[in-house]
């Protein structure tokens, strides 16, 4: 029952929801953005190779993409979602511990696929639904305020875990490592997945459209026009966006390699990253921000007119250090497109009501755009001996994708 049918105004209970938010955001983005630091001691740990370990985050990743339209189902039929987070929390915990003490590869291979169907019921996915149930106002600034947080929980979360790897080993840091993303997520269950559960409205229901955003009204508007059909014009340049946004940031992971076989130093290799890091940061508070005040498809359009510009300067660099770390920054804002610019584009094109299949689906495609693009990467180099070939391949896809957000754009005004 309806306790307060007053206008959305922000609640105390509002801005709860958006803090639990920012610490799910640093969990299940930004803590698991650190896994990385664990591949070097589980190769040793197991006796393999270091290929043999990120087989198993590949399919950790796929499993959690396969999951997606299931958990968005469940959702969409109403299942109880302090029901599925919990169950999903405690089977992610259970299949992490194992994966700890294991030592056999195979074993931690499906271990890892029952990790990440686990995770699919607390993903980013539901961050993303939670976040539209409680604003619907100013969506982009609050979704970026929130996503933001997984920058910052990946620049603390990989120096600790490197510590306590140091001193604590790779099992107890592994099981450490897990409890404490579990236990991140935790104060969202306090929150309610609608504002309804507690008796209020949506920040910005009922409230003057006068003082609404211009991203605002148009979302509104294309809305009511859209229809999901899987192999529509609409629904296929999504995807294809999908899959080359997630493309792109598969580079990142080379720039330490890649400046170092320019000729820069190591350090400079791991300055790089670190400037793409950044970007990546604020990027995403600044993307939330221009959606509301201009648009999502003009928000699309600066982004990747700035990561464009990045893998140009980093693609023509010669020996300036500064250059090169100005490109990783400029580049680095991608990833504000990849995570929060696509959950907003779906909910743009097809409305609150559709937006929970849909997204499930473009989840499923981020996840085997990692998988397939992660691979492609090194293949070009081993191929060609350079990274310049991949940042070709980026900047090709950045061109691509400004043609088809030019062309959502002119749709749009048709």
């Amino acid at each position: 029952m309806m306790k307060d049918s007053s206008p959305g105004k922000l609640s105390g209970k509002h801005i709860y929801v958006l803090v639990a938010s920012c610490f799910m955001a640093w969990a299940v983005m930004g803590m698991l953005n650190a896994y990385g630091v664990f591949i070097t001691p589980m190769g040793e740990f197991l006796h393999v190779g270091k290929a043999a370990v990120t087989l198993h985050m590949s399919l950790k990743t796929l499993a959690t993409g396969l999951a997606s339209p299931l958990a968005a189902r469940l959702i969409s039929k109403k299942v109880n979602v302090k029901k599925t987070m919990p169950a999903g929390m405690a089977l992610y915990l259970i299949s992490s511990v194992l994966i700890a003490y294991s030592r056999s590869v195979v074993l931690v291979d499906i271990l890892a696929a029952v990790s990440g169907f686990a995770l699919a019921f607390f993903s980013f996915m539901l961050i993303t639904i939670i976040l539209g149930n409680w604003f619907h106002r100013s969506l982009g600034t609050f979704s970026g305020i929130v996503i933001s947080f997984s920058g910052i929980g990946s620049a603390i979360a990989s120096p600790v875990t490197t510590r306590m790897l140091a001193h604590l080993g790779y099992q107890t840091t592994y099981v450490l490592y897990s409890v404490i993303t579990v236990l991140m997520v935790v104060p969202i269950l306090f929150s309610g997945f609608t504002p309804e559960e507690s008796g209020l409205l949506p920040y910005g229901e009922g409230l003057p459209d006068a003082g609404a955003s211009g991203a605002d009204k148009k979302a509104k508007a294309l809305s009511l026009d859209l229809r999901f059909q899987l192999f529509s014009a609409v629904s296929v340049v999504l995807f294809l966006m999908t899959l080359l946004l997630m493309g792109l940031t598969t580079i990142n992971s080379h720039l330490p390699s890649l400046a170092v076989s320019y000729g820069f130093t190591a350090e400079t290799g791991a300055l790089l990253l670190s400037a793409s890091m950044i970007g990546n940061l604020v990027s995403k508070f600044g993307l939330g921000v221009i959606i509301d005040r201009l648009g999502v498809l003009k928000g699309f359009i600066i982004i990747l007119l700035i990561s464009l510009a990045g893998l140009t300067v980093i693609l023509f660099t010669g020996d300036g250090t500064a250059v090169l770390l100005l490109g990783g920054f400029l580049y680095g804002t991608v990833f504000s497109l990849a995570s929060l610019g696509l959950s907003i584009l779906t909910r743009y094109l097809y409305g609150n009501a559709q937006y929970n299949s849909v997204y499930a689906k473009v989840t499923l495609m981020t996840s085997v755009g990692n998988a397939v693009f992660v691979t492609l990467v090194g293949v070009l180099y081993d191929v060609t001996g350079s990274y310049r070939a991949p940042v070709v391949m980026g900047i090709s896809m950045i061109l691509v994708s400004l043609m088809m957000t030019l062309w959502l754009s002119a749709r749009k005004k048709q």
